[in-house]
């Protein structure tokens, strides 16, 4: 019945590749794979519009334990916008494999999917093997449409894995998904309150240096200059001329002025050339492919007053090198049902080439969605790399403080350090309401000592705690960790 049902389908649709992605697709294996995985991994494509034949890619990695339904159910996003969950997420952050130095997959003892399923997709379309075949998808993508994309996305989801369905659900994401998660969260909210439907079970939010207004978000004067990073003279140019939300606004609206010119280009020289913006502790990689690669990004970077999320941070310098050649391997493609239409392109960590972002979005404020999600609610971690210039953490405490005096939430927890194990993995706050005479974390803020702009990268350990706490419903750990 289900091959009939599949075949009427593909006769009905005017798009032939709509019935090459129509099947939830499990992996046997992936090239290089450790020996003795006891977990089960899935990757495909998801339908979001048959009539524009646009399709979103996936790849969901069940938890590790005896009984995966009885984890929840974690949906990524990386940001951009127009970045790979999929190399960045899962393969260079917190999926169970890495790339090692022989070609051969590692597995990655600090893998969230010893939490929770893991759910990566590449969004929007135009990002990593996602695709459309209406190029105008490609060029007209905005918050609005991904959001839109995203809930269709879940909805044709649970059809293909409905055993997950009664999963509660967790939404996760860093950078530009401080855009991307809480506006999926507020279409889910919304389509909750119709009638006859089967409510998402959304229990919770986690945003690691999130966007969330631009105005505050990536102001990193003082932080640069408390690092010693830019001089007296810079940080005063910084402050009285073009901070940098002048400067990425005046970018977004093509009309750089000659002061914001003058300014970015003496940052350029003071911070220098082989730094991360991502990461101000740790080197750059001095292969020969990386070598061309930075000089690329930083090229496009420079111009663009360091734009978020186009560049990698670097924990293991050169990983991100090596995710790039695996991904492109035609047998790992094969293995994961990736590009089944074969691309007009290669597999890339960002889709500047191919994705037209309405870079505008950028602009919105993201805080009053937040505030009606914790009015639902719906608890919600930020956490922050203090060693990130993009959107540093300084910037997101500000942030997390302005909503908590914004709906009157109390101190659960002063502000103190949390615990990695033994060690001070950072400091944290969380704040909240009387909720039926009981008192409920709501809001938590959490900085990750040395963390960069990617956290579970340059900092697995504390990010799987961190993680892992929030999914039991607890604030950081003040001690030992949490049995």
């Amino acid at each position: 019945m289900v091959l009939w049902f599949f075949i009427f389908s593909c006769l009905l649709s005017s798009s032939l590749f709509f019935c090459s992605i129509l099947r939830a697709e499990l992996i046997t294996s992936l090239p290089g794979q450790p020996s003795n995985i006891t977990f089960k991994q899935y990757s495909g494509y998801i339908v979001t519009d048959a009539h524009h034949g646009r399709a979103l890619f996936y790849y969901f990695v069940e938890a590790e334990a005896q009984n995966p339904l009885s984890r929840p159910l974690t949906f990524w996003l990386n940001g951009g916008p127009g970045c790979s969950s999929l190399g960045y997420g899962a393969f260079m952050e917190h999926g169970p494999f890495q790339p090692g130095r022989d070609g051969n997959l590692v597995k990655n003892k600090y893998s969230w999917n010893l939490e929770s399923n893991m759910l990566y997709v590449e969004s929007p379309v135009g990002v990593g093997f996602s695709y459309s075949n209406t190029s105008s998808d490609h060029f007209n993508s905005n918050d609005t449409k991904t959001a839109q994309d995203n809930l269709r996305f879940f909805l044709e989801w649970f059809k293909k894995f409905p055993q997950y369905r009664n999963s509660d659900l967790y939404l996760a994401g860093e950078s530009y998904a401080g855009h991307y998660i809480p506006q999926l969260a507020d279409l889910m909210l919304k389509y909750n309150k119709k009638k006859n439907i089967r409510a998402f079970k959304l229990k919770g939010i986690a945003l690691g240096n999130p966007l969330l207004d631009i105005d505050i978000s990536i102001d990193a004067a003082e932080f640069l200059w408390s690092h010693g990073a830019i001089s007296d003279d810079l940080l005063e140019m910084k402050r009285s001329i073009c901070n940098d939300t002048r400067a990425i606004l005046e970018y977004i609206n093509g009309n750089v002025s000659k002061e914001c010119a003058l300014v970015n280009d003496a940052t350029g020289e003071e911070m220098g050339d082989d730094i991360d913006s991502s990461d101000l502790l740790l080197p750059i990689c001095l292969s020969e492919n990386a070598k061309q690669q930075m000089v690329f990004f930083r090229n496009k970077l420079v111009t663009t007053h360091k734009k978020i999320d186009k560049r990698a941070a670097i924990g293991d310098p050169c990983l991100t090198e090596r995710i790039y050649m695996y991904l492109r391997r035609p047998e790992v493609q094969k293995a994961m049902h990736a590009n089944t239409t074969h691309l007009p392109r290669t597999w890339d960590f960002c889709s500047g080439s191919t994705l037209k972002y309405q870079m505008q979005n950028l602009a919105s404020n993201i805080m009053p969605t937040l505030s009606e999600i914790l009015k639902h609610h719906i608890p919600i971690l930020l956490f922050s790399g203090d060693q990130d210039t993009k959107i540093p953490v300084t910037q997101t405490r500000t942030i997390a403080n302005m909503l908590a005096r914004e709906l009157k939430l109390i101190a659960i927890e002063r502000h103190g350090p949390w615990y990695d194990g033994d060690q001070i993995a950072g400091w944290s706050q969380s704040f909240g309401g009387s909720i039926s005479g009981k008192n409920v974390t709501l809001l938590t803020f959490a900085s990750v000592r040395g963390g960069a702009h990617e956290v579970p990268f340059t900092s697995p350990s504390q990010a799987l705690t961190l993680f892992g706490t929030f999914l039991k419903g607890y604030p950081p750990p003040r001690a030992n960790a949490i049995a």
